[in-house]
């Protein structure tokens, strides 16, 4: 089973219809073999536009958002359900993708740039990329043994 996320915008009405239509949803969820896991309200709001449904000019809803898991093959039956809805304005549909595992290294992260695995590899990777006429190595005259007077 997939995670799905519905948000919808339920008409501006009573809290025991709004109740209702929610339920209804949530039944329609179920009887599709799917999961409820969480529904959210967002509050009553503004629509930013004028939206028509059903027959209907809306321009306040209620913002609902409901956190399901399904099976994908059921996905275009729960979203015939809710456009035939006539309590629901609009509704959208997406997939939750899980998030991906990364391993912490901020162990690795404070340490100073000079002893960090990543910074020494680079440093030995940008030695073996340099030219072979700088790569001699310079023996310094220290003056040992010479006197110029």
């Amino acid at each position: 089973m997939s995670l799905y996320e519905l948000s919808v915008i339920v008409r501006n009405m009573s809290k025991a219809r709004l109740v209702e239509a929610i339920k209804r949803v949530a039944e329609s969820v179920i009887n599709e073999g799917g999961y409820v896991s969480k529904i959210e309200s967002l509050g009553t709001k503004d629509l930013p536009y004028k939206m028509s449904a059903h027959g209907q000019v809306h321009t306040k809803g209620n913002y609902i958002l409901i956190k399901f898991a399904a099976p994908p093959t059921t996905i275009g039956d729960i979203t015939d359900n809710c456009n035939r809805d006539v309590d629901l304005v609009r509704n959208f549909l997406s997939r939750i993708e899980p998030l991906p595992h990364f391993k912490c290294t901020l162990h690795e992260e404070i340490k100073p740039p000079s002893f960090r695995c990543d910074v020494q590899k680079m440093i030995q990777e940008a030695e073996s990329r340099r030219p072979r006429h700088l790569k001699k190595k310079f023996s310094l005259n220290t003056g040992i043994g010479y006197n110029p007077f």
